[in-house]
Formats: C-alpha cells, sequence, structure tokens
C-alpha cells in the first residue's frame, strides 16, 4: 500500500478524505445529476473513512453508500445483502450526514 501511495503521490491521510468536487464527479460517472447535498456526502464519507481509516477509505464508502458496492475489509455483503457491519457503516454515514445539514443548512 505504502509503494502505491508512493507512486501516486497520494498520502494515506488524502485516502480518507473525498472533497464535494470528487462527489459530484462520481456521481455524474454513474450517470446521475446529484440530488443530495454533495458537501455533506464528502463530510460524512470523510468521517467515517476516518473512524474506520485501518480498513476502508472515504472513495469506498461513497461507492458503497451510493453505488452499493460491497466494502471487502469490513464484510459489509454476504450472498448480495447487507450485513450487520454494513447497516452500521449505513447508520453512521447517515447521522453524519444529517449532522452537517443541521449544522450548516442544505
Amino acid at each position: 500500500m505504502l509503494a502505491y501511495l508512493a507512486t501516486t503521490g497520494l498520502t494515506a491521510k488524502n485516502l480518507l478524505k473525498m472533497t464535494s468536487k470528487e462527489v459530484k464527479q462520481y456521481i455524474e460517472d454513474l450517470g446521475h445529476e446529484p440530488r443530495h447535498n454533495v458537501d455533506a456526502i464528502s463530510y460524512a464519507a470523510s468521517e467515517v473513512a476516518y473512524l474506520y481509516s485501518s480498513s476502508t477509505t472515504a472513495e469506498q464508502v461513497v461507492e458503497f453508500m451510493l453505488a452499493d458496492k460491497p466494502i471487502p475489509t469490513l464484510a459489509t455483503h454476504s450472498y448480495g445483502f447487507h450485513t450487520r457491519s454494513g447497516r452500521g457503516l449505513r447508520e453512521l454515514f447517515t447521522e453524519n450526514y444529517n449532522s452537517y445539514i443541521r449544522n450548516n443548512g442544505d
């Protein structure tokens, strides 16, 4: 992992953050227009990635929340369904998203 980070110029800290612009671009790459606050999504994904920093990145959290893509290191899916871990991650993300909206407006 560290060798990969060195070749790309990324740092471990960068993996824990995803900018609003990157979130918006990801949603557009999925073929959609953002319907939710991309700043709040960025904040929530970064917070969750920080809490699970040994197991996931902000990008993986966004992919899990928006495209239902499994995070293997957290065992978020089993036979296509969310596991307890996946449901917990989704709940934590939702709490952080709503907290951002409450504190910063929509």
